[in-house]
């Protein structure tokens, strides 16, 4: 890698990780760090972020040279960096951006505005980069973007504009059923069952106001008629993807943007329910959105 070819570089920097790219003005990435050095980790402990950022891409930076970084993500929260204004929907992914004065001469760092939505109450900080990278790559898309992860976002396209989302706590309610309630006694610490996913699946999306009561249901079975833990697992992950799914009708053009597994149950629990997506890379999508800030 030539450190001269070097002429900005993206942070994708969340709750949980630090993410930086060495970029050249065309979109070429020349170098990649990860790190925990997420914001929760770093607001527990009141650190420094500019100094976990400058350690991080140290050698990228050349003496004399000002470098343009450019962020997004919950380092731009409240208990952040600094705390950057949202956006209000309806708007474009990425509408404004805010300077951050730094002890560092050699960076110009910059961090994206979240998305807010007044009524009913709901924000994001990190997906509107992503938005506005598949807008990059598709600029006529109009339908559904479905963002998954501990905390899944469903987003309303129109016309290049965010018009509306809705977040859903599902994998954090997921972690917490499987983890701490009576149910930790009932489900596999791991494993897969496609068959009781799509059970589960179908059970969210046709009764969604009974899902209380089918999650008990996995713990009487258990009981009862010895179902298995792996079974009850994938039954209860169905279960509530298939309730946050219960919203989404036919005749919507779906996207799902992401890079994990999550994005293959989302693909399959769809597909239960006889709905297409397409996938987008949650990588590729950020970096683009990035870029097509800075440009």
């Amino acid at each position: 890698m030539s450190e001269n070819m070097i002429e900005w570089i993206a942070v994708d920097w969340g709750t949980t990780n630090l993410r930086c790219w060495a970029m050249t003005r065309g979109g070429e990435i020349l170098g990649h760090v990860e790190s925990d050095q997420g914001m929760a980790a770093i607001a527990s402990v009141k650190g420094d972020f500019e100094s976990v950022l400058v350690a991080a891409i140290r050698p990228w930076l050349k003496e004399g040279k000002t470098m343009p970084v450019v962020a997004c993500g919950m380092v731009g929260a409240r208990s952040g960096w600094v705390e950057v204004p949202y956006d209000t929907v309806p708007c474009l992914p990425q509408t404004s951006r805010t300077r951050v004065s730094t002890r560092c001469r050699e960076i110009d760092f910059s961090i994206y505005s979240g998305v807010k939505q007044l009524c009913p109450a709901d924000v994001m900080r990190g997906e509107e980069t992503q938005l506005s990278g598949l807008l990059v790559s598709e600029p006529d898309f109009e339908g559904l973007v479905c963002l998954p992860g501990t905390h899944s976002k469903w987003v309303t396209i129109k016309g290049g504009l965010i018009h509306g989302f809705r977040t859903f706590m599902t994998g954090e309610v997921f972690g917490l059923l499987a983890g701490q309630s009576v149910l930790r006694h009932t489900l596999a610490v791991e494993g897969w069952d496609e068959a009781a996913f799509n059970t589960g699946v179908k059970l969210g999306v046709e009764f969604p106001g009974d899902l209380l009561n089918q999650c008990f249901r996995l713990r009487a079975e258990a009981l009862l008629e010895g179902l298995d833990g792996v079974a009850a697992r994938s039954r209860l992950s169905g279960m509530l993807i298939g309730q946050e799914l219960s919203g989404v009708t036919a005749g919507n053009e779906i996207v799902l943007i992401g890079a994990s597994h999550m994005v293959k149950l989302y693909q399959t629990a769809l597909a239960a329910i006889g709905l297409r997506c397409k996938i987008q890379n949650s990588e590729v999508m950020t970096l683009a959105g990035l870029r097509r800030g800075l440009c």
